[in-house]
């Protein structure tokens, strides 16, 4: 997936300046896109440049003006036909797994506090997307489409992060066993 194709996938819902996509992202996408302010103004500029965005600048008196992006029939379109392309599964690059790799040739104890701070990381995390589905998700007989969609990606985090939490506890334990 390209920025491109989540910059789109945001402006559905309503148009947006690229600080409202940067903010949005933080607390949506986010989670498993990472994308700068910086990276998301630089790529609206070549959308625009594209014809996949327009963006209509908006006057304000007491701060600078703002551009607000709204998605074009071009943009719709990209959108359309990269949902209509296969998704590979992700490639895993998980750094502590490679740390783990040297385990007998490093000291264990610096592991066992990087594996407890990875726990501790998941635990938090969960909470956050505990919160998030209580807030947002609690009726699932009531969400609209897009609210599904983004309710599987919530749902989807929140097992993962389970799923990592058992993992990091288990290697807590049998890392921790031997320092």
């Amino acid at each position: 997936m390209a920025l491109s194709h989540a910059i789109l996938v945001s402006l559905l819902d309503r148009p947006r300046s690229g600080y409202e996509l940067g903010k949005r992202f933080e607390k949506t996408l986010g989670f498993f896109w990472k994308a700068s302010h910086q990276q998301i103004y630089q790529q609206l500029h070549k959308m625009s440049d594209s014809g996949w965005v327009k963006g209509e600048t908006v006057e304000q008196s007491e701060r600078p003006n703002r551009i607000v992006y709204n998605i074009t029939k071009a943009g719709r379109d990209v959108v359309d036909e990269w949902v209509a392309t296969p998704t590979d599964p992700p490639s895993v690059k998980e750094e502590l797994l490679v740390k783990l790799y040297a385990l007998g040739d490093v000291d264990r104890a610096t592991l066992v506090a990087e594996l407890r701070r990875r726990l501790a990381f998941h635990q938090d995390r969960l909470v956050l997307y505990q919160a998030i589905m209580s807030e947002y998700y609690a009726d699932l007989s009531v969400l609209t489409d897009q609210q599904q969609g983004r309710y599987l990606g919530l749902r989807l985090g929140i097992l993962s992060e389970q799923a990592s939490i058992v993992w990091a506890g288990e290697a807590v334990e049998l890392v921790g066993a031997r320092v």
